[in-house]
């Protein structure tokens, strides 16, 4: 072989070691997999403030993007010592109660629906009867196996991982590195990168980062809106663990189509349980939240991100979450959605279209060319100079798909 395809080799070989090593910590890594989407979710919103600010060096503009970190970093904080220091905590203690009461509630809920079934049971023939209390009696533990097999022991396999709690102290110090030099990474990433393969590597990069930072800031959006609406609404209605019933909607809502499903059906599941009487307002407002959801919020927000046809999503749905539980299906779709315009890219790359050819044919190719959004603007001068040279300095064109945007 080739020195060039020995080098590919080292690279594959490299990539397969470091994806092994990160399956082997998977749990550890949890918090950097947390702050990850927080670095997606500003990634725009930093580079949109430090555009404003000149620089004119590569110094220069690691300081204003070092700024702009810090100043988020201060408003957040900020914040989080008046409404968050109120609501954060509450909202995980009622969390936690919750999957402790869990067996308790579900319990409970079982024998309120027995007996308000238990009206109806002299009025239907003696069959439907025993069928109709042989549901009755499962439904209560079949809803808390569920719920405790998808909270319960990833909860439990997470307590007591001393490398889990380190973690989550240094993650805001990893965050800020990672959002103040992730364009010099890039590009200095891309430097390294085999000559034959710069060009699919890039393309293969802007790719899986667009439809991934799209999918996540989506879905963040939407479920900050919806637990916001649900928290609030529960509270009015007096509602037991009001707060940790609106953080629950809003985690469940980063699952698609299934997820605000699972969010309502704790909420009814608690009511049940606690208070019938308010049975009917929590059914229609988790049904109206549901509905402006799907109707307003979801097409005005997250669009065609990962394109992906709703029968599609709820079988993948079923089959990753009964292989890798809850986690899997937090990531099943945005995964699917990367996979398949990978497997399009390679089909056309295979079939002897140029790597530009093949970009532009993409779903993220086309839509960039069809709109590009106020955060994705012109870059400033700074920046495209300093990609400019690094493509001269590998071998590539000032503007030729190897190229990585910084707002990537």
């Amino acid at each position: 072989m080739s020195k060039q395809r020995w080098r590919i080799a080292l690279w594959g070989v490299m990539l397969l070691a470091v994806l092994w090593i990160m399956w082997t910590a998977r749990i550890a890594l949890l918090p950097f997999l947390i702050g990850a989407l927080a670095a997606y979710a500003l990634s725009p919103l930093v580079d949109r403030l430090a555009s404003l600010v000149p620089a004119r060096t590569h110094q220069h503009d690691k300081i204003r993007r070092g700024a702009v970190v810090l100043l988020l970093y201060v408003l957040f904080f900020g914040s989080l010592t008046g409404v968050g220091a109120a609501v954060v905590p509450t909202a995980v203690n009622q969390a936690t109660n919750f999957i402790d009461d869990l067996p308790e509630i579900t319990e409970e809920a079982r024998i309120q629906l027995t007996s308000w079934v238990d009206r109806y049971r002299s009025q239907i023939p003696d069959e439907l009867r025993e069928e109709m209390d042989r549901v009755t009696q499962d439904l209560g533990s079949a809803a808390a196996d569920l719920t405790l097999t998808l909270l319960g022991g990833t909860i439990g396999s997470l307590s007591g991982t001393i490398g889990l709690v380190f973690g989550f102290l240094v993650v805001p110090f990893w965050l800020f590195y990672a959002l103040r030099d992730r364009p010099f990474v890039q590009r200095n990433f891309m430097r390294a990168v085999p000559d034959a393969a710069r060009d699919d590597v890039g393309n293969v990069a802007k790719i899986s980062d667009a439809l991934l930072g799209r999918y996540i800031r989506a879905q963040l959006l939407l479920g900050v809106i919806v637990g916001l609406a649900i928290g609030i609404s529960m509270t009015l209605l007096g509602v037991q663990f009001s707060v940790g019933l609106g953080l629950w909607a809003g985690i469940t809502e980063l699952i698609p189509i299934l997820g605000p499903w699972l969010g309502a059906a704790a909420g009814i599941l608690v009511v049940l349980a606690t208070d019938p009487e308010l049975l009917v307002w929590v059914a229609l407002i988790y049904f109206v939240v549901q509905q402006l959801e799907n109707n307003l919020l979801v097409p005005r927000i997250q669009g065609d991100a990962v394109d992906i046809h709703p029968a599609m999503v709820i079988m993948l749905l079923v089959i990753v979450g009964s292989i890798w539980g809850f986690p899997g299906m937090l990531v099943a779709v945005p995964v699917l959605g990367i996979a398949r315009e990978l497997f399009w890219y390679a089909d056309r790359r295979l079939r002897g279209e140029t790597p530009i050819e093949a970009y532009s044919a993409s779903h993220v190719g086309r839509r960039k060319r069809a709109e590009l959004p106020p955060v994705d603007g012109a870059l400033e001068a700074p920046e495209r100079a300093a990609i400019d040279e690094a493509g001269a300095l590998a071998g590539s064109g000032p503007h030729s798909p190897a190229e990585v945007d910084p707002d990537r």
